[in-house]
């Protein structure tokens, strides 16, 4: 690691904002000084590697500069769905694969780097989970320390990951909103506390997601159209923002059509949407369902799903909600035809391609975002019989049993 300059040696880096467009040098605040929008970091003349690429190849295209963390994140596995769609073209970006469990990795990775470099003296995050973990994860290889605030009733395995990673836990009574306004609250009265809610908080975060889109085009090409599990949006954000550079390079010809998936419990952006409205208003309704990773109300930070909804109407893309029992079915036949299993938020992007499978060009990547053990569904492990025998049952019985299971 080597010794960090003034700008941590980000001086290709710009800060841009999204909504008036004044641009400074980099810095750890989260919102442009002039009008309070979120943030784009922008790297000035970005090359891309050619071919497949480890994720720090990616260096030159990324804001990041002298610090450079890294868990091993990144490259991970396409792999098609050839039971599921016998003619071909479909594929899944395997985001489990990451250290952490989660596509959050990519993001934590190089904000925890450009953190350090800048002189960050922690780092605090809101999470429904997974980007705890992450953030927790990168904090601790980076020797900073990290404060993770979740909603009470967080699932275990992705409150104990942040725990073993040295964090410090905290439980809000609330959604994921009440965790977002008390790491908001720290960040703020700690200016040398640096916040890397997975929202658009972070503008280091957002950038990361486009190597998602550099590994794709690196495999496939040209590449159709990419479901995308979304709570407010950065991944999303992210992945268009990495097509725009491949379109500028002339590495692909066309921009992929971009599908953002949410929750029929909570879908503050695929509804307005559907309205054709042009800003996203807060959910004022219960939050519900399964996917619980991308169930964000956007309660105080409406704008953020505003930039999202902006994002896919510019690239002429979609945004759809899928039902509990829509994921539910998604997850059972992916398990049972192709041997992969992802988490309820993930698996959202199958249930989605299903519903838009006549509208979208291949090949059609869906982005599964993290491992089926961060949030184990029990609505769907109901419906996962075991074969229940007693100790001296014949043996060709239980065969039996296992075809009439594996044939029904």
């Amino acid at each position: 690691m080597t010794q960090a300059t003034s700008n941590g040696g980000l001086s290709r880096t710009q800060l841009r904002c999204v909504v008036c467009d004044a641009s400074r040098a980099p810095d750890l605040g989260a919102a442009c000084h002039i009008c309070g929008g979120t943030l784009a970091a922008q790297v000035e003349a970005p090359v891309l590697p050619e071919g497949r690429a480890a994720f720090y190849d990616y260096a030159e295209a990324l804001p990041v500069g002298d610090v450079r963390i890294t868990l091993g994140e990144g490259g991970t596995p396409l792999i098609p769905l050839d039971r599921m769609f016998p003619d071909g073209g479909v594929y899944v970006k395997a985001e489990w694969m990451n250290a952490s469990g989660s596509f959050k990795d990519r993001g934590a990775a190089v904000a925890v780097s450009a953190a350090r470099a800048l002189g960050a003296k922690g780092v605090v995050c809101a999470s429904t989970g997974n980007n705890a973990a992450s953030v927790s994860a990168y904090a601790a290889r980076a020797g900073l320390p990290c404060i993770v605030a979740l909603a009470k009733g967080t699932p275990p395995g992705k409150l104990v990951h942040s725990k073993a990673n040295g964090a410090i836990v905290v439980e809000v009574d609330g959604t994921f909103s009440d965790a977002f306004r008390m790491a908001e609250t720290i960040a703020a009265e700690h200016s040398d506390w640096v916040n890397l809610t997975s929202t658009y908080l972070s503008p280091y975060m957002t950038a990361a997601h486009a190597t998602i889109m550099w590994e794709l085009q690196a495999e496939l090409g040209e590449v159709g159209s990419v479901m995308i599990p979304i709570g407010a949006g950065p991944m999303l954000d992210g992945i268009v923002a990495g097509a725009e550079v491949l379109l500028a390079q002339g590495r692909i010809a066309r921009m992929p059509v971009p599908v953002g998936v949410q929750g029929a419990g909570c879908a503050p952006i695929a509804r307005a949407f559907d309205e054709g409205a042009d800003t996203v208003d807060e959910w004022s309704d219960a939050v519900t369902g399964m996917p619980g990773s991308i169930n964000d109300p956007l309660r105080g930070y409406a704008s953020d799903g505003t930039r999202t909804l902006k994002r896919i109407r510019g690239a002429d893309g979609h945004a759809v909600a899928v039902t509990d029992d829509e994921i539910r079915s998604a997850m059972l036949d992916l398990g049972r035809l192709e041997g992969i299993t992802a988490e309820p938020a993930a698996i959202a992007a199958l249930a989605a391609y299903r519903k838009l499978e006549d509208k979208l060009p291949k090949p059609a990547v869906l982005i599964l975002s993290g491992h089926i053990l961060k949030d184990v569904p029990a609505q769907a492990a109901g419906e996962l019989e075991s074969i229940a025998v007693s100790p001296d049952l014949a043996t060709d019985e239980i065969i039996a049993r296992a075809l009439d299971a594996f044939n029904g």
